[in-house]
């Protein structure tokens, strides 16, 4: 008597094999459900960041408060949606966070101690957590399909942002046009005109192509060069200054990098981007108090471009009283802070400065590991040679955002680590690879069949 295993007869071993591979499958792939859900989270954060919603008020010199509520949900969705994305794939997530950059880390903790050292602890722990929640959203979508397919959503949606606020400020100019001392500036479905401005300068950016055009036209690219075109009346209606700055700096930049990319070997890259730097810097710094001020002039501004200098002579001081940590992660972009320290005629709400704000929140060292990192990734960005024709015209991009915001950060508070319009653009274009991260899974043991029994007597 045999007590060894059952065995199926050979003639039904191909049938029930064949008839489990033809049975039919119900519902939505794995694949599929998880790029649905990361696009989602990507349009949600750009759309939080930006702050467009219908009827904020024109004039704030009325003190009209804004119901935060519409911001806090599109904020607080992105927290469950992360939870899920973590479930259908928990260690492709876990990859994307193990290689931090030794900079990331060192601003990390300077932000964390600042908000244990905050003077006000809650206002702090808020605003860490959605700049946490605002960077890791974009961040995943970035790090699962690489740089190319996230410009093309970043396109679609500035696309959108352009014909929508055109159309808001045809169809409710008393919310779109500002009144007061900014009466006649257009903010569209932003809160502010400035805000419209620079976001409307980058997103220029991310939709123009530096390639020659196709010379077919498509509907597609008839809505791209209309979209090009409301954006520029879009920027030139804010009449923010800042704007216009960091236009021109990102034209400039992708104009330059499209000769460089042309020279194929990293080495002599890098020697034309060292001499190229020391041309701009000479010609800079002698054309500065000049075109500069004409600029300036234009908007009635000075040379600050923001008319606020008697702010920052007051709040420099402060930086030397807490070099170390700052006062708090967040904490002068808060209106009372600023109130509490900054005495001045207007109401002051803001450094209108990123780097003195950084300085005041976390620190001079924290914000110095920040900038490294920021000069580190663009000096990668240049001097890598990417394989086709999309990538090279991405990193440009990248290259020319980051540069673009850095600019702007020196005239706006804000700009960055902050949950607010420019930082989702810059938490994409910070990632080390263009291309979506390899993930492999560990292969499992083979088992062999029948390996735990006893053979048949």
């Amino acid at each position: 008597m045999s007590y060894g295993p059952s065995y199926v007869p050979n003639g039904n071993i191909s049938l029930t094999r064949q008839a489990a591979r033809s049975r039919p499958r119900h519902g939505i792939k794995k694949e599929t459900l998880v790029r649905w859900l990361l696009t989602v989270m990507l349009y949600v954060t750009l759309l939080r960041a930006t702050g467009m919603w219908y009827g904020y008020p024109s004039n704030f010199d009325d003190g009209i408060s804004v119901d935060p509520l519409p911001q806090k949900l599109m904020l607080y969705s992105l927290i469950p949606m992360m939870g899920v994305y973590f479930i259908l794939e928990p260690n492709r997530f876990l990859s994307y966070f193990r290689r931090i950059p030794v900079l990331v880390i060192v601003v990390a903790g300077f932000s964390l101690i600042s908000l244990a050292l905050s003077i006000s602890f809650g206002a702090s722990a808020r605003g860490i957590a959605a700049v946490t929640v605002l960077t890791i959203a974009p961040l995943l979508y970035r790090r699962r399909y690489g740089s190319v397919e996230t410009f093309r959503l970043l396109e679609n949606f500035a696309v959108f942002a352009a014909f929508a606020n055109v159309l808001y400020t045809a169809a409710f100019p008393h919310f779109a046009i500002m009144g007061g001392s900014y009466a006649g500036m257009v903010k569209g479905l932003f809160y502010h005109k400035n805000t419209m401005g620079q976001f409307f300068a980058v997103a220029f950016i991310v939709v123009v192509s530096i390639g020659l055009p196709s010379s077919r036209l498509r509907y597609r690219t008839l809505l791209r060069w209309a979209a090009l075109l409301l954006m520029l009346a879009l920027i030139a209606v804010s009449r923010s200054s800042t704007a216009v700055v960091m236009l021109a700096m990102g034209l400039a930049t992708l104009a330059g990098l499209k000769m460089m990319f042309k020279i194929g070997n990293s080495g002599v890259r890098s020697f034309f981007l060292f001499f190229l730097c020391l041309i701009l810097g000479f010609v800079g710094a002698s054309a500065y108090l000049g075109a500069a001020q004409l600029i300036a002039d234009a908007f009635g501004k000075d040379l600050t471009f923001s008319g606020r200098t008697n702010i920052w002579e007051q709040l420099i001081p402060l930086v030397y009283d807490q070099p170390i940590f700052g006062y708090g992660f967040a904490l002068f972009r808060q209106p009372e802070i600023m109130e509490q320290f900054v005495r001045v005629t207007f109401d002051a709400r803001s450094t209108h400065n990123t780097y003195l704000e950084l300085a005041l929140n976390i620190g001079v060292p924290g914000t110095i590991a920040w900038v490294a990192f920021l000069f580190k990734r663009l000096g990668e960005r240049i001097t890598t040679v990417s394989s086709g024709a999309a990538l090279n015209e991405v990193q440009a991009k990248e290259v020319a955002v980051i540069l673009m915001i850095m600019i702007g950060a020196m005239m706006e508070a804000g700009l960055m680590l902050a949950p607010v319009v420019l930082w989702p653009l810059m938490v994409v274009c910070l990632p080390k690879d263009a291309s979506p991260s390899s993930f492999r899974r560990k292969p499992r043991k083979p088992v062999m069949p029948n390996s735990g029994r006893r053979p048949a007597v």
